[in-house]
């Protein structure tokens, strides 16, 4: 099982005060979640909840994991979202060799509408009737056509 799934489980678990809510947020069947509660309590030698017909409560132990457990889901959120945003939201310069032809017909109109979406790329095209190393040039993309 994940242990990211299990941690993600015991936080909502925990938030909500309710097994069968946790399930329903991570669209999993109330037995899938306490099977995965379940382990998560084996993997970690410990009683993280006690409970009873009606309730679940925290064990001191599962309120210390708890609060750790949340912290480290927060800050993988976060981490994500910075990785996200930056696949997002490109930087650098994006060299491109093609033929004069091909050039000034498919990859010219679309510059401008590129350049509004990614204003952080510089985009460099080697317009040449000849093929470029692409390694020798740093080229990122080559288009070649007979």
């Amino acid at each position: 099982m994940d242990r990211w799934t299990e941690m993600e489980l015991f936080v909502h678990v925990a938030e909500s005060g309710s097994l069968s809510r946790a399930a329903e947020l991570m669209n999993m069947s109330n037995a899938s979640a306490s099977r995965q509660l379940a382990a998560l309590e084996e993997r970690l030698g410990v009683r993280l909840v006690e409970r009873n017909t009606r309730r679940l409560y925290l064990t001191d132990t599962g309120q210390e994991f708890f609060q750790r457990a949340r912290s480290i889901l927060a800050d993988l959120r976060d981490a994500e979202s910075t990785v996200n945003a930056a696949a997002l939201n490109p930087t650098g310069t994006l060299r491109i060799s093609a033929s004069l032809s091909f050039s000034l017909h498919h990859i010219a109109p679309l510059l401008r509408e590129y350049t509004e979406r990614y204003p952080n790329v510089t985009v460099h095209v080697e317009a040449a009737n000849r093929y470029l190393d692409i390694i020798d040039n740093n080229i990122d993309v080559a288009i070649r056509n007979r």
